[in-house]
């Protein structure tokens, strides 16, 4: 019922801010009027291409950076290092914007790389897919494109774009989902804000939730090992319980901002909230995954000098949906199902916070330069050995955007990523930290925009 009432609420505030609007421009025509009232379209074609080049180096704790940083796999005991020279083929883009009266659209895609398709298996094409409506007072998009959540505050990081430090500090949100979005601007503090209904995260796609939990019989203290070279991240502790393989979805999820602009200063507030079940299909005992994400970020700028910041605070980053290099483990530990010797089963949330800071000097049109350093944190309690399991990460990036037109622009880049360390409790309860190495990225990335 709760769940019920949230969605209610949700929806209410969408359709109450639309009827109105909809009744009085009369949205829906009949075919005869609609081809009578046609209004002139105007159609734009857009696109990027967008390459990396860069050497990148990694401690032997941090294993194959030839698989892309963030990157860690098993099996190596040396340092390494090797190029990356390749199609960043998730920013190059292939667009059209249409417009046409009150009603607009936008289809945009992007390549797939042969030899990064091959390691990952995926095809997906589509970045944005959207329509709009103009309400008069705001703007309804019917689609797939930015959600509410993502608003970065490293535009220019490594790999481009804001990419690489969403996973150190600057929340990354849920970047690109499918639903529905009403944007209104707030003119008494030159903002805007947006309101979204989108597809709920669960545990059925790979890329964001990963529930595991402890067998109901804990392995013998002596016979268990949860760090060490062959498991540098988060151990998963075991097969997900008996008949825990129901998951249900039963809320959109929900996300929403306010930006506001002051002087010299700006400021955008954002929150997200997403949960699903997971259910025994014998016993039909339910449990909840809830995630949810608070932040607050800002941008100070004084003549060519600006500074921005951000702090983020949440819940089961990991099974909202986060947007994090490689992998959303970035952002710390899943939740997790834990069974006692009972056969009872609960679930073990995740805290997550992280801040992120960039300094920058306009030096003319054509050169900027700006450092950047963002760190992230997340914790999760063991309810049957005590203790808290503990994952942070930390990085800093120096990059100076060179504009040689405003439509070609390369980029050199430094990055130093920290792995830092990993806190487990094993299962004799016994606290065990291992250092997880540093990678380091040096390089350009090309960006020409048509």
């Amino acid at each position: 019922m709760r769940k019920i009432s949230i969605v209610l609420v949700a929806l209410a505030l969408v359709v109450g801010f639309s009827v109105n609007a909809m009744a009085a421009q009369a949205l829906f025509y009949s075919e005869k009027e609609r081809l009578s009232v046609a209004p002139t379209k105007e159609l734009e074609v857009y696109g990027s291409v967008r390459v990396g080049t860069y050497w990148i180096t990694g401690d032997k704790e941090t294993n194959n950076p030839t698989g892309g940083l963030g990157t860690r796999t098993t099996g190596q005991n040396f340092d390494d290092s090797d190029l990356l020279w390749e199609l960043d083929d998730s920013s190059t883009r292939f667009g059209v914007r249409f417009k046409s009266g009150k009603v607009g659209a936008n289809v945009e895609i992007r390549p797939r790389d042969q030899q990064a398709a091959s390691y990952s298996g995926s095809t997906s094409l589509m970045r944005h897919w959207y329509g709009t409506y103009d309400m008069g007072f705001g703007t309804l998009i019917v689609g797939q494109t930015w959600t509410p959540t993502f608003n970065p505050i490293c535009n220019e990081c490594l790999l481009g774009g804001g990419g690489f430090l969403d996973g150190f500090g600057d929340f990354g949100g849920s970047a690109r989902k499918p639903g529905l979005q009403l944007h209104m601007p707030i003119k008494a503090v030159n903002g805007l804000m947006k309101l979204a209904l989108l597809e709920p995260t669960n545990q059925k796609k790979p890329a964001s939730a990963a529930v595991t939990g402890l067998p109901t019989a804990l392995p013998a203290a002596t016979a268990t090992t949860y760090l060490g070279q062959g498991a540098l991240n988060a151990p998963a502790q075991g097969a997900v319980p008996a008949n825990w393989t129901n998951y249900d979805t039963t809320l959109p999820a929900i996300e929403g901002s306010i930006s506001a602009a002051f002087g010299p200063t700006s400021w955008t507030f954002i929150a997200g909230y997403n949960t699903f079940d997971v259910k025994n299909n014998v016993t039909d005992q339910t449990e909840s995954i809830d995630s949810y994400v608070l932040k607050l970020d800002g941008t100070y700028s004084m003549g060519p000098f600006y500074v921005r910041g951000g702090f983020y605070w949440g819940q089961n980053l990991a099974a909202f949906g986060s947007q994090a290099p490689v992998t959303n483990q970035t952002f710390g530990f899943s939740p997790s199902l834990y069974t006692n010797a009972a056969g009872g089963v609960a679930v073990e949330d995740t805290d997550n916070w992280g801040w992120m800071a960039v300094a920058g000097f306009k030096v003319n049109d054509m050169l900027s330069l700006e450092v950047a350093y963002g760190e992230r944190h997340a914790e999760q309690d063991n309810p049957l050995l005590g203790g808290t399991n503990e994952d942070t990460h930390n990085a800093i990036t120096f990059f100076a955007p060179i504009s040689i037109t405003p439509a070609f622009v390369i980029t050199p880049e430094v990055l130093i990523a920290d792995y830092d360390e990993v806190t487990i409790i094993n299962g004799d309860g016994v606290s065990q930290t291992v250092d997880r190495g540093k990678q380091m990225a040096f390089g350009i990335y090309w960006r020409i925009d048509f």
